[in-house]
């Protein structure tokens, strides 16, 4: 069977657009490997916080609970001390829900392992059937551990 000038041009063409699409697949794995390793800390923890509010979200008490260190504690809104184990109790029974949660003027400081974030909550949902709504002034405190960040530390001041 002889091939014409045709078929062999729809074949260097076929065989071009293969080459392509495997050298664009893998140009778009490296770009995506040097993204992954050029991000910088602050980057990260910024990461983390909008996982965390997904989480919160969805009431993900698995992936909360691998964000947030055993020790964590927190002082609420209300002036009480919360530890890790309050809040994944409450998330999980349902008695904390939380609909909306929206961040502003997020800013953080890298100090070695440790990382401080701040910034504006404008939280809604129910806390044991009651509505709550409204913003407030955070800091999180994070640690980074065999390369990972999880909150240590929150505290919350409402703003009027």
């Amino acid at each position: 069977m002889r091939r014409t000038t045709a078929t062999w041009q729809r074949i260097a063409l076929q065989s071009m657009t293969a080459a392509l699409l495997v050298l664009s697949v893998h140009a778009t794995r490296l770009a995506a490997q040097e993204r992954a390793g050029s991000s910088s800390p602050e980057d990260t923890v910024r990461a983390l916080e909008s996982a965390r509010t997904q989480a919160l979200l969805h009431a993900d008490t698995t992936a909360l609970s691998r964000m947030v260190a055993d020790e964590f504690v927190e002082v609420s809104r209300f002036g009480t001390l919360r530890t890790k184990a309050d809040n994944m109790r409450e998330i999980s029974s349902g008695a904390l829900k939380l609909t909306s949660v929206k961040y502003d003027s997020v800013t953080v400081r890298i100090y070695g392992d440790v990382a401080v974030l701040r910034g504006i909550a404008d939280n809604t949902g129910t806390l044991r059937g009651f509505p709550f709504s409204g913003k407030l002034w955070y800091t999180r405190v994070f640690v980074r551990r065999d390369g990972r960040w999880q909150a240590v530390a929150m505290q919350h001041t409402m703003l009027q």
